[in-house]
């Protein structure tokens, strides 16, 4: 109870006992912040904005003024002056009114604007971080990606994330039946035009220059184009699906591979076959550089292995080792010269 006097307003909407007592609250909760707030802490004004905001959502209600201003008001009427105590009277109502109903819709487009926005996360270049979303679910962003959700993710009754770049999702699982699946325990993620529908479950979404590629690490999912619709695409732990203009395809299982693409998230890029176009392309995603290679041929050399993604040298010497070339830096790209 005592993280209750350093809340914010923002802290105060985020908790669900308060969201729980503005909403519905039993006696023993309206005793309790009935107290709490004549108690006047410091961040009284916090309390009053959440609560305002939270009473907004589920209906404006008129708005009243209070006894000793109404019992002031009309005192200030009757002590007027008589044949004109009538039109003083309708006179102040009328500003009452104007003031009232100005309050009225700030705490509506306040709460329209609470309801609508969203959170959005962004990673920078070489940078990697864990995002807990509100149902405890995680999102593992690579670098230059993001991750969005609704404000008022705890008033909603869908669970939805929009990613670009790659990230790495771990749903919580809340259904009991999976026979009868409620709405709010339904989990969709969102990157270009592909929609992840899941339960509970573990995968890897990689949006990188227009291709969506997922992977299915744990727990099962349903992929649907929603920009070209048709029946859903059920994956499997182990499945790898890309996702492009033309809808679903070089579907298949390898769980090897699936392991593979979220090594990423310990700085690395794991792989058979893996060829040096690849590796400069991760370089781009993960550094925001280019690096060119005279010689194009060059780019179809194959490598095996485990590559460290910690620093943009040790990739660049990396490449620049294994084509023989010499390097050379303009701004932001990377030349690799032929020796």
């Amino acid at each position: 109870m005592e993280n209750y006097y350093t809340y914010n307003t923002q802290d105060f909407l985020d908790d669900l006992d308060f969201v729980r007592f503005a909403k519905n609250p039993d006696q023993e909760e309206f005793d309790y912040w009935h107290k709490w707030r004549a108690g006047n802490p410091s961040n009284a004004k916090a309390y009053d904005e959440a609560l305002a905001y939270l009473q907004a959502l589920m209906g404006i209600r008129r708005i009243r003024p209070d006894l000793v201003f109404t019992d002031s008001l009309f005192r200030d009427i009757e002590g007027g002056i008589a044949d004109n105590r009538k039109k003083r009277r309708n006179h102040i109502i009328r500003i009452w009114a104007s003031l009232a109903g100005a309050a009225a819709v700030a705490v509506f487009v306040t709460a329209t604007w609470y309801f609508q926005s969203m959170i959005v996360i962004q990673t920078g270049s070489g940078a990697l971080q864990t995002v807990i979303l509100p149902d405890s679910s995680t999102v593992q962003l690579n670098a230059n990606s993001s991750v969005a959700y609704r404000r008022a993710w705890n008033w909603l009754s869908k669970r939805e994330v929009h990613t670009t770049g790659e990230a790495l999702l771990t749903v919580r699982h809340l259904n009991k039946d999976t026979s009868a699946i409620r709405q709010e325990e339904r989990f969709t993620a969102y990157t270009g035009e592909l929609a992840v529908e899941v339960l509970g479950t573990k995968f890897n979404l990689k949006n990188r220059d227009n291709k969506v590629t997922v992977s299915l690490l744990e727990g099962r999912i349903a992929l649907r184009n929603v920009k070209l619709g048709g029946a859903a695409r059920i994956l499997a732990p182990g499945d790898i699906v890309m996702d492009g203009d033309q809808g679903f395809r070089n579907v298949r299982s390898d769980k090897r591979s699936v392991q593979q693409t979220v090594a990423w998230t310990q700085k690395t890029l794991t792989g058979e076959n893996l060829s040096i176009a690849d590796l400069i392309n991760e370089f781009r995603y993960v550094y925001g550089k280019e690096i060119i290679v005279n010689d194009t041929a060059l780019l179809n050399r194959k490598i095996d292995g485990r590559i460290s993604l910690n620093s943009p040298e040790s990739i660049v010497y990396t490449i620049a080792n294994i084509l023989q070339a010499n390097i050379r830096t303009e701004k932001d790209t990377i030349y690799l010269d032929p020796k």
